[in-house]
C-alpha cells in the first residue's frame, strides 16, 4: 500500500507538473491548452514578441503598452490578432510578420521546383523561394544536387527571384559546392549562438533538416546572382558562400532580411514569425536588416552573361 501511495504521488505530481508546464509554456511551441481567454491569448503572444530583435527599445515599450490597452477591450481572439499585427514589426523589425492560416496553407501548396540547365560544362541552378512539406523539400534539394555532376567545370547559382522560405533544402541542394562544417551561426538577442552545419549532404540547425546524401565536392568557380528580390532564406543561401575562394557575386544589393525568424503557431491558426536574432557568417561578419552588396554590380538582365564570362576567365 505504501509503495502504491508513493507511486500515485509521484505519477500524480508529474502529471500535475506537466499540465502546469503546458498551460504556462505550451504556447511557446504551439500548444494552446487550455483554451486561452481573449485577454490571456493577447498577453501570451505579447510575451512571445518580447523575444524580438527590437524588444528592448522604447518604441516597443510604448507599442506594447498601447497594444495591451487595446487587447483589454477586445472581444475575440481574431480582434487580438489584428491588434498584434499592428505592432509585430515594432518588436521584431521589418522581417517579422503575422500570417493567417489560410495564407500560410496557400504558400505551402504553391510549390515551384528549382530548375537546372547546362551550357557545355557550366551548370546554372535557379533557386526559387520555397516553403513546403518534407517530401517537397527533399525533392527541391535533390534536383539541385543531382545536377552537380563530376564533369561540371563551373556553376551559376541564380538567387535573383528567391524571396526566402525554408533555407534547409536550399543549402542541402548546394552542398556539393560547400565545405562540410559550420555554414553560419544564428545569434540570439541574448548573445547565444546556434551553428548551422553541413555534413555529408545533410544540413542541421537552419531551416528543415534536409539530407541529399554524401556527394563529391566540386572545386569549380561559382558565380552567384542576386537582386533586390533576394531575401531571407535566399540571402542565407548567398551567405553560405561567404568567405569561400572561387566565388563571385553579381547583380544588385539584396533585400536585407538576413535576420533570424522563429515561427510560433497561434491559437487562432495564424502564424507569428518573430525576428529573434542575427546571422553570423563564417567570416565573422554579422548580418541583420541591411542589404548585402554584390562583388560586381550589374544590371539583372546582364548578370548571367557577366557570370559566364567570369567563369570562363577562371578556367583559362
Amino acid at each position: 500500500m505504501a509503495v502504491l501511495l508513493v507511486l500515485a504521488l509521484v505519477v500524480g505530481g508529474v502529471l500535475a507538473g506537466g499540465a502546469w508546464l503546458v498551460s504556462s509554456y505550451g504556447h511557446t511551441i504551439g500548444i494552446w491548452w487550455p483554451a486561452p481567454s481573449v485577454q490571456g491569448y493577447g498577453d501570451k503572444v505579447l510575451s512571445l514578441m518580447d523575444q524580438g530583435l527590437h524588444a528592448k527599445s522604447q518604441e516597443w515599450s510604448d507599442a506594447r503598452a498601447d497594444a495591451t490597452a487595446r487587447i483589454a477591450k477586445a472581444t475575440s481572439h481574431e480582434e487580438v490578432d489584428a491588434i498584434l499585427t499592428d505592432v509585430v514589426k515594432v518588436a521584431g523589425g521589418k522581417h517579422s510578420f503575422m500570417i493567417s492560416a489560410e495564407t500560410a496553407q496557400s504558400v505551402f501548396d504553391e510549390y515551384e521546383a528549382p530548375t537546372t540547365t547546362r551550357d557545355g560544362c557550366v551548370v546554372t541552378l535557379t533557386l526559387p523561394a520555397y516553403m513546403g512539406t518534407a517530401d517537397k523539400g527533399a525533392e527541391y534539394a535533390t534536383t539541385l544536387a543531382d545536377a552537380l555532376t563530376g564533369d561540371t567545370c563551373g556553376v551559376i547559382v541564380d538567387l535573383r527571384s528567391n524571396g526566402g522560405g525554408d533555407m534547409g533544402p536550399m543549402i542541402a541542394g548546394l552542398s556539393p559546392l560547400l565545405p562540410d562544417g559550420r555554414v553560419a551561426s544564428f545569434k540570439s538577442t541574448d548573445g547565444m549562438t546556434t551553428d548551422v552545419t553541413l555534413n555529408g549532404g545533410a544540413i542541421q540547425g537552419g531551416g528543415s533538416p534536409t539530407d541529399v546524401g554524401r556527394r563529391s565536392k566540386l572545386k569549380v568557380p561559382v558565380a552567384v546572382l542576386v537582386s533586390e528580390r533576394t531575401a531571407s532564406s535566399g540571402e542565407q543561401a548567398l551567405l553560405a558562400f561567404r568567405g569561400l575562394d572561387g566565388v563571385k557575386v553579381f547583380g544588385r544589393p539584396t533585400a536585407g532580411y538576413t535576420s533570424v525568424n522563429q515561427v510560433f503557431p497561434l491559437y487562432t491558426g495564424s502564424l507569428l514569425a518573430m525576428t529573434v536574432g542575427t546571422t553570423v557568417a563564417r567570416t565573422g561578419e554579422e548580418f541583420a536588416e541591411e542589404p548585402i552588396a554584390p562583388d560586381q554590380v550589374v544590371d539583372l538582365e546582364a548578370a548571367p552573361q557577366a557570370a559566364a564570362d567570369w567563369i570562363a576567365s577562371q578556367r583559362q
